[in-house]
């Protein structure tokens, strides 16, 4: 190291960026073409992805790519872009946010941030050669944008190439399959396998998994040979958030939010479980309801939103059980709390759906004034039109539409959380047993039965929560749900 550096090093005039001992050093250190490093939130798992790049920034022509699913994801205070700015600024980058996000080095050397939010999103990237590709939240992009990526992962500037990613557990995700044999039958890391090299060719979709390099060119040395087939080298390094002792001196308490969390998502988020999923009873306990009578109601509302998750059926001999039309109308108080007001629900005929929205719209700006009405759309130009004829027929009331969301777990998780805190209170009426019996049934959106009442109180809060105060206590209970 040059004397120089050596002296502003003990003067204190250099910021030294490095990992902490331990996964995040080997994450930085592994030779593996895909590593990933995973388990629990907050482990420092996102920083040691951005100091990857580090390491090749004095090489010209080397370009990385750093991905999100969305590109909220990116910019959202605190994120990625600013964590990347904060850390990159002693290396006085060029900085620049159109066309694209990037950060270039005096050599040349390039690292841009992006988001692959849909499927067809991958095109976009076609013909880049990108020597190092990192996604982060991994769990959150679907298997064909990771392969298809990796056909991009390629280097010209002498570099070898990499692909590098975070996640965390999600018995839902791809990687649950890709990191088997990382995993003990319980669904937690093997702490002796973290960090292990393995060995795969992957063909027509399937994966044939080594031991060794020499294991795979073995059993494939004539493909290999002719360049048919490549093997690339794997491994998975698991995170615990004592593995950050960072984040731990700074908010000592953050390792209690996790453990006060549901049960479920405590053993992912701090004990790294890939198979944790909500038990029947676990997300709206039926202890945690809050009721009160007509009398106690606030005198004024913040907001109020009846949201409908709407079917179009009746019992039949073929579905002798059909989804319901369900209904429910949520207010926020002046004093900040949730408030279920009134529950509807019935098999009918579209028609009939109609007429029950009408009434409900009718019946509830008459009791409480301007009440919005929203409706869950489903995807595609049939959804769209359906709206739109709703929309007409509901015309002198307030109407929004939602688009039909993609996980019933990712909707119903913030009311539950509002709910378990004590901010959610229930209007007692003759409803309440149907209500509370089904919530407490539900688990992640995987189980048979009905939902629907789950699904239309829960995206009413969704709908809510953007004028939460978030300097009360349960805003600030909002603004954790997203624990990286």
């Amino acid at each position: 190291m040059p004397k120089k550096l050596v002296d502003e090093l003990r003067q204190n005039k250099v910021k030294v960026i490095r990992p902490h001992d331990g996964p995040q050093s080997d994450f930085l250190s592994t030779e593996a073409d895909i590593a990933i490093y995973g388990g629990s939130a907050g482990g420092g798992k996102s920083y040691a992805l951005l100091l990857d790049p580090l390491r090749d920034i004095e090489t010209p022509g080397f370009t990385a790519l750093v991905l999100r699913k969305e590109s909220t994801q990116l910019t959202s205070g605190g994120g990625l872009w600013d964590t990347a700015a904060d850390m990159y600024a002693p290396f006085n980058t060029q900085t620049r946010q159109s066309p694209r996000m990037q950060h270039v080095f005096a050599s040349g050397a390039k690292l841009e941030f992006s988001h692959l939010q849909k499927e067809q999103s991958t095109k976009s990237w076609d013909g880049a050669q990108l020597a190092m590709i990192g996604f982060d939240e991994l769990q959150h992009f679907s298997e064909r944008q990771f392969w298809y990526m990796l056909s991009r992962n390629r280097s010209t500037c002498g570099v070898p190439s990499r692909m590098r990613a975070t996640c965390n557990p999600d018995p839902d995700s791809f990687l649950v399959n890709l990191l088997e044999w990382w995993l003990d039958e319980e669904g937690y890391p093997i702490p002796e396998r973290s960090g292990v090299l393995r060995w795969f060719i992957r063909e027509d979709n399937k994966i044939r998994w080594y031991a060794t390099y020499e294991e795979g060119y073995n059993e494939n040395k004539a493909d290999i040979d002719d360049r048919k087939l490549y093997l690339k080298s794997f491994t998975f390094i698991r995170a615990l958030l004592d593995d950050n002792p960072t984040l731990m001196a700074i908010d000592p308490t953050y390792k209690a939010n996790l453990s006060s969390m549901f049960e479920y998502e405590r053993k992912r988020l701090l004990l790294g479980n890939w198979f944790a999923r909500p038990m029947a009873g676990e997300l709206f306990k039926t202890t945690y309801w809050r009721y009160i009578r007509q009398a106690e109601l606030p005198r004024r509302w913040k907001k109020l939103i009846r949201y409908w998750d709407r079917a179009a059926s009746v019992p039949s001999d073929e579905y002798p059980d059909p989804d319901y039309t369900a209904g429910v109308l949520l207010g926020i108080g002046e004093d900040n709390f949730v408030y279920v007001l009134d529950v509807v629900r019935d098999r009918v005929e579209p028609y009939d759906v109609l007429q029950m929205i009408l009434s409900c719209a009718a019946n509830d700006n008459a009791l409480y004034g301007a009440v919005t009405v929203y409706l869950e759309q489903d995807p595609g130009s049939a959804g769209k039109q359906e709206i739109s004829t709703l929309v007409r027929a509901l015309a002198g009331h307030s109407v929004e539409s939602n688009l039909k969301r993609a996980s019933k777990l990712v909707y119903w998780t913030p009311f539950a959380t509002q709910c378990k805190a004590g901010n959610v209170k229930v209007i007692t009426k003759t409803w309440n047993g149907m209500f509370t019996d089904e919530l407490a049934g539900v688990t992640d959106g995987t189980q048979r039965g009905h939902d629907d009442m789950a699904d239309a109180a829960s995206g009413a809060f969704m709908m809510l929560s953007g004028v939460l105060d978030m300097d009360s206590d349960i805003g600030a209970v909002l603004s954790n749900l997203s624990l990286t």
